[in-house]
């Protein structure tokens, strides 16, 4: 349908497709569709004067318009979405709720086999994986359940509109970067929301010491300052130990193909990228994974020793790319070998041998080989004492406001890793990070002489902050064995207990401290002989209970892991919050009321309250926190 040109800029916004659109879309999202079949239905005039011939400059393909508008619709607000892309929080949980009861009504009174069929058939129909796992009952007690909904559709939801964010070129250096303002401010109000319920719940031990969840979490790496503190301990260890082996340094950026990118740089400008593939930042991140599978089997199967860590961070457009540290024994062969599989995929397109693997060798007399990976952790993390915002380009990323809420830049690395699920920071070779933790939560009065293991106790040490020294790592590496973790001396004993959870009795993998190989001195009788034997050397770890508002304490819970020496000082927490809680948002779904209208309550990662409807039972528990004002 033909219309005059001067009318196009009223009669687009008025066609049935665009009516569907501002219904189904945020309003941002609205104004591209609506410029982008402006340009169809121009661009069809001037395709259809090319073609015949005929001066059309003055009309405008009104059908052209239409189809491009349905075409948006249909990549990023299809019909069979569960939930609309501006839906709020309130409105996910409700489709959670309707889902579940829905699974739960066809599935009544059925045989196991038959229930399994239903929860397949509405997985399916809302493009949901089932549950990973082995009896079918596991699987059909959690497609059952609300909460479990809940997780799987706002992991669809803000994956989906981030997606499209970035395919819409809404996410870059000029606009948005790292992540979508919405992703951000949902994460913010998420964040404030685990704040409240942490602070509004009191847990007790069998010691009668109480503490908030609020002030558990802050012992562990749950706390940003106790996680790059952690990360620097582990760095300067690596770095004594590479120094004592003549072990040389280089830290090392490898990115992703180009088609990995949405959009360009050319200049001080950023354009749509023609080669981008579509593709998510989590797609990105398993390539750059297969990338470094091949590095280090080609360097097994050479014999090239090396340690280091990595940090992945995103491009300002979402792409990830990694900045790494890494100590060898043949530094130039781990380069050649990480240069020939970093370009074996598009090695050849336009700037990949210059920026696709590039390599910066440690020179001492400039600092310490930390100085060089120093600034990527803290920018990850916190941002602290980094100054400036740098993406790898060099431009300076500023921070924005949203109400009263400074969006830092870390802010925004921090919900673009937890968006797309992303691990920001790994140590590669070494010793385990895990028996570190555990050690620290083993009591001196526990340990073995070091007669029987001279290991246990020589990184029980290491393990240890004292007054008049920091716990080290260098040392403790040693202690187990070897620099590059080639040997690993002590270990973590685990048992299989059966516990009751939401879905039933399962088996939980349950740590009970170290053990190692020693010498055990035997007495039979007259005779007195020593063996070498299995020496372990239990944690420390307490039975919590949820103490209710009348000072009642709920039943046991043993999932907080923490050694408390003394009353007023609590070791820190292995496992992070949002792990250890485990699950996300309130119980509350009504829409809060001083805010009816806003799109921006909702959240996509895990909140502590889910946790608590396990814990407890879901209405009593709501009924505490709406009291204390917590949710």
């Amino acid at each position: 349908m033909w219309i005059y040109a001067r009318d196009a800029e009223s009669s687009v916004p008025k066609l049935p497709e665009a009516n569907k659109a501002k219904k189904r879309l945020p309003v941002k999202w609205l104004r591209r569709a609506l410029e982008q079949a402006r340009d169809a239905g121009r661009d069809s005039a001037r395709t259809y004067r090319q073609r015949t011939g005929f001066n059309a400059a003055h009309m405008f393909d009104l059908a052209a318009a239409a189809n491009t508008l349905r075409d948006f619709l249909e990549v990023h607000a299809p019909d069979g979405m569960p939930v609309s892309p501006d839906a709020t929080d309130h409105e996910i949980c409700m489709k959670a709720r309707r889902i579940a009861s829905d699974v739960t009504m066809r599935a009544y009174g059925l045989e196991l086999a038959d229930a399994l069929v239903v929860a397949r058939a509405t997985c399916g129909a809302y493009g949901i994986d089932m549950p990973n796992f082995e009896h079918p009952a596991d699987q059909v007690a959690r497609v059952k359940c609300e909460l479990w909904w809940r997780r799987q559709l706002r992991k669809m939801h803000i994956r989906g509109l981030e997606h499209s964010n970035i395919r819409l070129h809404f996410v870059h250096l000029k606009a948005e970067p790292y992540a979508s303002d919405e992703a951000v401010r949902r994460r913010i109000a998420q964040n404030r929301r685990n704040a409240r319920t942490l602070e509004a719940v009191t847990m007790e031990n069998e010691d009668g010491q109480r503490f908030t969840l609020a002030e558990l979490a802050s012992k562990g790496i749950s706390n940003k300052a106790l996680k790059r503190g952690e990360l620097f301990t582990r760095l300067r260890g690596l770095e004594e130990l590479a120094d004592g082996a003549s072990y040389r340094g280089v830290m090392f950026t490898l990115t992703c193909p180009s088609r990995f990118h949405a959009v360009r740089q050319a200049g001080s400008w950023f354009k749509p990228n023609p080669n981008y593939a579509g593709v998510t930042p989590r797609d990105g991140q398993a390539h750059l994974r297969k990338v470094w599978q091949r590095i280090r089997a080609e360097l097994s199967r050479e014999g090239v020793t090396y340690f280091g860590m990595r940090v992945a961070e995103p491009h300002h457009d979402g792409s990830p790319h990694w900045h790494g540290l890494v100590f060898s024994n043949d530094i130039k062969r781990f380069c050649e070998i990480m240069r020939k599989h970093g370009l074996r995929d598009s090695g050849n397109e336009p700037g990949a041998r210059e920026h696709r693997v590039r390599f910066e060798l440690i020179d001492k007399a400039k600092g310490s080989a930390v100085g060089y990976i120093a600034k990527y952790i803290s920018k990850n993390i916190d941002g602290h004492a980094v100054g400036d915002h740098k993406t790898k380009e060099g431009y300076v990323v500023q921070s924005d406001m949203w109400d009263d809420d400074e969006i830092t830049p870390s802010a925004r690395v921090e919900t673009w890793a937890a968006l797309w699920g992303i691990r920001q920071f790994q140590q590669f070779g070494g010793a385990p990070v895990g028996v570190w933790r555990e050690l620290r939560r083993v009591k001196e009065d526990d340990l073995p002489a070091i007669e029987e293991s001279a290991c246990i106790v020589a990184a029980w040490m290491a393990a240890q902050k004292r007054d008049d020294k920091p716990a080290d790592w260098a040392a403790y590496s040693r202690a187990m064995g070897g620099i590059a973790g080639e040997a690993r001396m002590v270990y973590i004993r685990h048992t299989i207990e059966h516990r009751e959870g939401r879905y039933g009795i399962a088996p939980v993998r349950v740590p009970h401290g170290v053990e190692a190989i020693g010498i055990a001195s035997i007495v039979d009788g007259l005779c007195s002989y020593t063996r070498e034997t299995e020496i372990f050397v239990p944690s420390t770890r307490h039975v919590w209970r949820v103490v209710r508002r009348g000072g009642e304490a709920a039943r046991p819970w043993t999932g907080v892991n923490n050694c408390t020496q003394q009353p007023e000082y609590v070791e820190a927490v292995e496992t992070p919050v949002d792990v250890w809680l485990e699950y996300a948002e309130s119980f509350r779904v009504d829409p809060p009321a001083d805010s009816p209208g806003t799109r921006h309550n909702g959240a996509h990662a895990h909140d502590v309250s889910d946790w608590l409807a396990d814990y407890e039972q879901a209405a009593t528990l709501d009924t505490q926190l709406n009291q204390s004002g917590a949710v």
